[in-house]
Formats: structure tokens, C-alpha cells, sequence
């Protein structure tokens, strides 16, 4: 019997490295592929193993669904939809004005609020209607409770400081300035409605706790990001300073000089008539 169960786990085990964290590599590989190349065969192939390595870990759920790792697969799927309207729509708001490469028509501005905004209604419905990921009828995707907190409060943050670097950088984007401030403000809300309205599936109390973890994790990121970048700073400064000192040229010799003078001058004058 121990041997059955043995084999058994690592038959799952196999399932989920080929099918979940094999396709997992996929992803940043592919794209690393594509963008480190320039033929298009080979841009077009890192593309489609990345795309490929996306469509796989959102089966998870129906490929390996006795794994732990499928509840991963099984949110990417449900986020993946209005993540990619936001994205879109935050990118045509930031390329619909004034901008020196890659500039959209300014009609793109509106499709972009709209696309925002519904990417948005999208996501409020998972929290506060029926659309809550669920692995069963009874148990919530934990990966939800760290997700939404975690989204809302990057989105605040980022959209916040686009909007000012707009402002201080642009020239003439204070329309898209306000776009990114209503983005701000927007998630802000949430925030607020999350911490004293419940959801059907998710109490405000629920809401209020994953908020400080999610609070605590981007703090974490951001004072080891600080910390790294110190560093290797440190490091940079520390390797060059134990470099000696330059070797100072000596100047040029007399011949040195005229066989200069000669090669500018048979340079200089243009061709005679």
C-alpha cells in the first residue's frame, strides 16, 4: 500500500512539474527570447512558447486538478481577462497625447477610460457580486484574498506616480495627468468600500487583514529593492576605487607632430581647378 501511495505522489508530482511549473519557465523564457533577438522567426517563436506557457498553467485546473499549484492557474484565468482591459486602457491613456514616439490618435483617450473602467466593474464584480473565484462552491481561491488587496493598493500607488511624473516631465499632458489621478482615486475607493462593506463571499474584517499583509509585502519589496540597488552601488564604488590610478600619456615627439600636420593638410584645401 506505501508503495502504491508513493508512486501515486509522484506521479502528481510529475503531473505538476510538466504541466504547471514547465510552463511557468515558459513564460519568462519566451519573452526573454523574443526581445533578445531580431529575427522575426525567432521574436515570433519566444512569443508563441510564452503564449503557450500562459494557455497551460490556465488549464491547470482541468490538466492537474489535485494539485495545490492548479488554484494558481485557475485565478490567472479569472484575472487575466479585466487585468488586460486595464493594461490596454492605461496604455492608451498614456499614448494619446502629447508624446514623441509611438503617439496614438487622441480618440484612443476615451477607449482607454472605457476599457479602464470596465476592467475595474470587472474586478469589483469578483469581490462584491457572484463572480468570486472559486476552487469549489464552498472554498474561495486563496490566491484571491492575496491578489485583490495586493492590486488595488499597486494600482493607487503607480497611477499616483504617473500622474505626478506627467505633470513634472510631460509637456502639455495635464489630460492625461487627470486620467491616471482618476485611476488613483478610484482604486483608493475600493480600497475604502473594501474595508467597511462586506461581500458575499469576503467580510470587510477579511478585507482588512490581507490589506496589511499586502501592505507589508510592497514595503518589504520596496526597502529590499532600496537595499539592493545600495549595494551594488556600494560595490561599483568600492572595485573602482581600488583601480590605480591612470597612466598620464606623454605628449607628442616633434615627428609625431608634423606627420599630423601633413596628413590634415593633404585633407584641407579641396581639389584644385
Amino acid at each position: 500500500m506505501n508503495i502504491r501511495v508513493s508512486s501515486r505522489g509522484m506521479d502528481e508530482m510529475l503531473q505538476a512539474l510538466f504541466l504547471f511549473w514547465i510552463p511557468v519557465a515558459m513564460v519568462p523564457l519566451g519573452l526573454w527570447y523574443s526581445m533578445s533577438t531580431s529575427l522575426q522567426t525567432s521574436t515570433s517563436q519566444g512569443r508563441f512558447l510564452a503564449f503557450s506557457g500562459v494557455v497551460l498553467i490556465c488549464l491547470s485546473p482541468w490538466t492537474i486538478p489535485s494539485s495545490p499549484s492548479s488554484a494558481a492557474g485557475h485565478l490567472l484565468g479569472a484575472i487575466i481577462g479585466p487585468c488586460m482591459l486595464i493594461l490596454l486602457g492605461i496604455y492608451l491613456i498614456s499614448f494619446s497625447g502629447n508624446v514623441p514616439v509611438g503617439k496614438l490618435p487622441r480618440s484612443d483617450r476615451k477607449l482607454g477610460v472605457l476599457m479602464t473602467g470596465v476592467g475595474f466593474v470587472w474586478l469589483v464584480g469578483m469581490h462584491w457580486w457572484i463572480l468570486t473565484p472559486q476552487l469549489s462552491p464552498n472554498e474561495i481561491n486563496p490566491y484571491w484574498f492575496v491578489f485583490w488587496p495586493t492590486f488595488l493598493l499597486l494600482t493607487s500607488c503607480l497611477a499616483s506616480f504617473s500622474a505626478v511624473t506627467l505633470l513634472m516631465i510631460g509637456e502639455q499632458r495635464k489630460a492625461e495627468s487627470n486620467a491616471m489621478f482618476l485611476v488613483s482615486g478610484l482604486s483608493c475607493s475600493l480600497l475604502l468600500l473594501g474595508l467597511n462593506i462586506d461581500g458575499p463571499l469576503i467580510t470587510a474584517n477579511e478585507f482588512r487583514e490581507h490589506l496589511w499583509l499586502a501592505g507589508a509585502d510592497m514595503v518589504g519589496i520596496a526597502v529590499g529593492t532600496m537595499l539592493s540597488i545600495l549595494v551594488f552601488a556600494l560595490v561599483i564604488y568600492s572595485y573602482e576605487r581600488s583601480l590605480p590610478p591612470p597612466k598620464s600619456i606623454s605628449p607628442p615627439t616633434e615627428s609625431e607632430l608634423k606627420q599630423v600636420s601633413s596628413v590634415i593638410a593633404s585633407h584641407l584645401g579641396g581639389e584644385e581647378e
